[in-house]
């Protein structure tokens, strides 16, 4: 009996030892990477690969992109003013604190950079923010904590948050529209961008106003990227491009709603233009309660793009939303491994309008 159990230790040895040395002595041979995270300036990114052979993955990090400060901003300075006495193409770092303006990037192409918590919240008098009269066709006025204006602009590490307080002031309700970032006829990139509380004194009910980002060109050749970035706490939508921006990059970023809630509804982005990718994504927390017509009627996504450059949204999570991707147009649009959950017991998953009733 001790020689059966002693020969089949001695089996049992041999066949692990073999193992471990097969599995030891594998090559991984990697394939050429794929970056599954851009590197910003105040971020690393990644790059992952795969084996060819057995599929396994292992991930690398990027380096942050470097870059020179031509201006430096300091707590209790302007970022506007220091925006205005830049050259085209310099780098304006800003550190960390409070700024109590309205943060206006005009006919410059400048990159503001954020270094720490940095929060633009607005002037003391909301009533003073600089405006843009109907820009490319629209119906009303438009003003922002931060307005881009003519300009090609980044800005990354920096957060726009409003004061619902401060914004119950008529012209945000009547002839302005009132959002937290709006580039009109501009190229903007956003990375690492916090856009929150673009709403009004308890959100009252049917005010059609406050949105996080918007954006909208004259002219084509306008772009739009936006990355990592946070919307939250919009009274209407998260963001808004019209069809003038040639192109829309909306990479790996969350806008969230209100949650349910009887006022409005509130939807997620509402996208225009007919080029555009919408990829990784979470649009959550948009419920529409009050017993009205429109009840549970909020969408994550509404697509409106008429033309065949394509938009894609691919790999976006909707979640505890009533609806989640309303194809409005009949354009090309291209919908891939996109997760519906938590939605309204109704509720579309995505629904397009009939070709019939879209080009009626």
């Amino acid at each position: 009996m001790k020689k059966i159990l002693a020969a089949a230790c001695a089996l049992f040895i041999a066949f692990g030892i073999a193992g471990c040395k097969e599995e030891k002595e594998h090559e991984h041979e990697w394939n050429a990477g794929e970056v599954t995270r851009e590197a910003t300036y105040t971020h690393t990114g990644e790059k992952t690969f795969s084996c060819l052979t057995c599929g396994r993955t292992r991930t690398e990090k990027i380096a942050a992109l470097a870059f020179s400060a031509d201006v430096t901003v300091n707590a209790g300075e302007s970022i506007s003013a220091a925006v205005k006495a830049a050259e085209d193409g310099d780098f304006i770092l800003v550190k960390a604190g409070t700024y109590r303006e309205q943060l206006v990037i005009e006919d410059k192409n400048v990159s503001v950079i954020g270094e720490g918590t940095v929060v633009v919240a607005g002037p003391e008098n909301y009533a003073s923010m600089k405006n843009v009269e109907k820009p490319a066709g629209e119906q009303q006025n438009y003003t922002a904590i931060g307005l881009i204006v003519g300009a090609d602009a980044l800005i990354e590490n920096v957060s726009f948050t409003g004061d619902p307080d401060k914004a119950n002031v008529s012209f945000l309700t009547g002839e302005n529209a009132y959002c937290g970032v709006a580039a009109i006829d501009s190229s903007l990139t956003l990375n690492y961008v916090k856009i929150k509380e673009i709403a009004y004194p308890e959100r009252p009910s049917g005010i059609q106003n406050g949105r996080g980002l918007f954006a909208a060109a004259e002219e084509e050749e306008k772009t739009l990227t936006v990355r990592y970035s946070e919307i939250t706490g919009f009274n209407k939508t998260g963001a808004v491009v019209r069809g003038g921006v040639s192109e829309l990059l909306f990479v790996g970023n969350t806008v969230q709603g209100a949650g349910e809630q009887p006022r409005n509804c509130q939807n997620g982005m509402q996208v225009e233009c007919d080029r555009a990718e919408i990829a990784e994504n979470t649009f959550k927390n948009l419920v529409y309660s009050k017993e009205d017509e429109w009840k549970h009627a909020s969408w994550g996504l509404l697509i409106y793009a008429k033309g065949d450059k394509g938009v894609v949204v691919s790999a976006n999570t909707f979640d505890n939303v009533d609806n989640g991707v309303y194809i409005v147009s009949n354009g090309s649009t291209d919908l891939r491994e996109n997760e519906y959950k938590n939605l309204y017991e109704d509720g579309y998953a995505h629904y397009e309008t009939p070709k019939e009733e879209a080009t009626a």
